[in-house]
């Protein structure tokens, strides 16, 4: 009688173990699946700046966090010709470093400090796998991002100072 206790003890054990595998791999395959899909959408920070530039208007989304830094402008299939992106490196970065992995879209980069451009990279293409190009500047301490062909557009030169004004 004791062993045949301990024998229906043991299979719903097992089958119990089972039934909780099932779940578990469920729950880790949903977990990845839903990790993959929030950290793969595009972000949409809020347009804080306004550039005006020999007569265009650019609307900036502006980041500020190293998460919004890091994520940037990547997965975004299209960016209307007057937005764009200024991010704030939070201090003076010399060798300031730049990518396009996982962005869709060309951009130009323009890298400032304190205001002053510093570099301009025109049409930086999109790279979808690494190695990517890493664009960098001798110094900055903002980074701006415009759809490709903006920089020339405006006539965006090294030195020039970009005057950018808070939207309400």
């Amino acid at each position: 009688m004791q062993v045949q206790i301990a024998k229906d003890f043991n299979i719903s054990i097992v089958k119990s173990l089972k039934v909780i595998g099932c779940f578990a791999g469920i729950s880790i395959i949903v977990g990845t699946l839903t990790l993959t899909f929030v950290t793969s959408r595009p972000q949409s920070l809020p347009i804080r700046y306004k550039l005006i530039r020999n007569n265009h208007t650019f609307y900036l989304e502006y980041a500020t966090s190293l998460t919004q830094i890091k994520k940037g402008l990547k997965y975004r299939s299209h960016l209307e010709r007057d937005r764009g992106m200024l991010f704030n490196l939070g201090r003076e970065v010399k060798n300031a470093g730049f990518w396009m992995y996982k962005v869709k879209i060309p951009l130009d980069i323009i890298f400032l400090y304190q205001g002053s451009v510093t570099k301009v990279v025109h049409n930086a293409l999109p790279c979808p796998q690494q190695p990517c190009l890493i664009y960098t500047a001798p110094v900055a301490t903002h980074v701006l991002e415009l759809p490709s062909g903006s920089a020339k557009l405006t006539n965006i030169k090294i030195s020039e100072k970009l005057n950018f004004s808070e939207q309400q």
